[in-house]
């Protein structure tokens, strides 16, 4: 009785083990991945079930067995493998808001929670790699073996710390944290991704500007979506973009686009658990390094304030022209139905329509600096507009960042700088969290030398830049012309300088500029 009881507990514990998984039932996935990948009765499959990933971890692990395993696989394929994995096994909106950062290639400093992860782990890569996907326990510490099987000297290349015992700390606490089944799978798995939809946009393009638009996404005969945008910036310039994609899951948006003017971009979005904001960034094609950010803001008829240009005006600045940007704004606004916040006047209404109004204003020559919130009819917005009384000093945007060698073999990585103006804020102090953004403003840009050596000469050879503030580097392998043949590699500072009015002093900015090797392989998704 007692041995009966024993292999009873032991059965429903494995039982309650077994319990995790979700099914395979794409017959592509099944016959592709079958060779290796075991199916039970319940049409799990070894190793695949038990696991979650981002659409570029699905699209790395596919690589991965065609490069290693030798898996046949055409280029559709491929892609329909990664789709349905990223749609039956991706990670919620909640998940992948906590890492989009990392997918849209953003420059963010990470914080890793924890010591063991950050020694035995992010030494290699980022921590939001690990973080965007989901195991069970038994999935996590597989990892150790994998590891050592695919990377063999990663031993050595951590002698200096006791590796095979960290990472299994590393991988006890990855299991905890980030197990297969989570709360926000529960909730949000069972969501579906937009079809037919409307949106409102606010972006923004370092060099270009703030811009705003509407953009229509229809659903193609594919099940793929296509995407008509038509777009304002600031300064009064208008554009159009078209394009295609495909979410992944209810919440992974990955397109292409194509401006009128011929420039292409890819777009990574991630949409919010409750559907109604889509938030990313879109990056250049021809010249990477070069993005866009975006917030698309769903349609559902109720009115919406995204944007007013120009977003600062300085105190006692009369007549001066606002354009108002929204969705669904009362037809017919009459200057009694605007506010623009404390110190701020609408003389009169110059045009109107539900998604733009353009007014006329004066701002109060004692209006505090601040940020004001603006109505219009029952929708109100806060941070569309900021009022100033002058410019108390410029910022270089990036402050450190890095640019990419190419040109001949690889794509080259640019970077676009811009300085930023910036008021002491309300607490008339500059240099701390109050103070007001005002702007880009246009400097005398330069390289300058950043001396880690006799007779570093980095500035002559990294590459250049423009009076648009960007940076172009140079091209990548050995240049005769440095000293023993070296690459053009190296940092630099580059620097801004501004004068807020002719009789002003100028005002100085510098940053931090790393130019590294190529960039030798970028993922291939959408």
């Amino acid at each position: 009785m007692r041995f009966l009881a024993i292999t009873l507990t032991t059965a429903a514990l494995t039982a309650m083990l077994w319990a995790e998984g979700i099914p395979v039932k794409s017959q592509l996935v099944q016959d592709k991945c079958g060779g290796c990948h075991t199916l039970d009765s319940q049409q799990r499959m070894s190793r695949i079930s038990y696991q979650r990933k981002t659409p570029e971890g699905w699209e790395e692990t596919v690589r991965r067995m065609v490069q290693l395993h030798k898996v046949s696989l055409t280029p559709a394929e491929a892609r329909a493998i990664v789709q349905y994995l990223g749609d039956q096994q991706g990670l919620t909106a909640s998940e992948v808001d906590k890492i989009s950062y990392a997918l849209e290639q953003r420059e963010d400093q990470e914080q890793i929670p924890n010591e063991a992860v950050r020694t035995a782990c992010a030494t290699c890569h980022s921590y939001a790699r690990i973080a965007a996907q989901r195991r069970t326990k038994e999935e996590w510490l597989k990892l150790k073996s994998f590891l050592l099987a695919i990377i063999p000297t990663i031993v050595y290349q951590h002698r200096y710390m006791d590796w095979m015992t960290t990472s299994d700390e590393a991988l006890a606490y990855l299991a905890q944290q980030f197990p297969l089944e989570t709360p926000e799978w529960q909730r949000e798995k069972n969501q579906t991704a937009p079809g037919e939809t409307a949106w409102v946009v606010r972006g923004y393009q370092a060099g270009k500007g703030d811009y705003v638009g509407q953009i229509k996404m229809s659903v193609a005969a594919d099940g793929s979506r296509q995407t008509q945008a038509a777009l304002e910036f600031a300064d009064g310039a208008s554009t159009t973009r078209t394009g295609t994609g495909h979410w992944y899951g209810a919440a992974s948006w990955r397109g292409n686009a194509q401006w009128l003017e011929g420039a292409k971009g890819r777009e990574i979005y991630h949409l919010s658990a409750d559907g109604t904001t889509l938030r990313g960034r879109w990056l250049g094609v021809e010249r990477p390094g070069i993005a866009g950010e975006e917030t698309l803001y769903r349609r559902d008829g109720q009115p919406r304030l995204v944007a007013v240009f120009p977003k600062t005006v300085q105190s006692g600045a009369k007549n001066i022209e606002l354009r108002i940007y929204g969705a669904d704004l009362p037809a017919n606004v009459k200057p009694g139905d605007l506010s623009l916040g404390d110190g701020l006047k609408v003389e009169k209404i110059t045009a109107a329509t539900t998604d733009r109004i353009t007014v006329e204003a004066t701002v109060a020559a004692d209006a505090k600096n601040g940020r004001r919130v603006v109505q219009v009819g029952t929708a109100t917005a806060k941070d569309l507009l900021c009022v100033y009384d002058k410019v108390d000093y410029i910022r270089v945007l990036p402050e450190r960042t890095m640019a990419r060698l190419g040109g001949i073999h690889y794509s080259k990585q640019y970077v676009q700088f811009e300085a930023r103006a910036y008021n002491r804020g309300p607490d008339g102090v500059p240099g701390n969290d109050d103070d007001l953004e005002i702007g880009v403003v246009k400097p005398n840009w330069a390289i300058e030398e950043l001396y880690n050596a006799y007779d570093d000469k980095d500035r002559e050879f990294v590459g250049s830049i423009d009076q648009n503030g960007l940076f172009t580097p140079a091209t990548e392998g050995p240049n005769p012309k440095r000293y023993r043949s070296a690459e053009n590699s190296g940092d630099v500072y580059v620097t801004a300088e501004y004068k807020p009015g002719n009789d002003a002093k100028a005002m100085k900015a510098r940053a931090y500029l790393l130019v590294s090797i190529p960039k030798m392989r970028d993922t291939l998704i959408p």
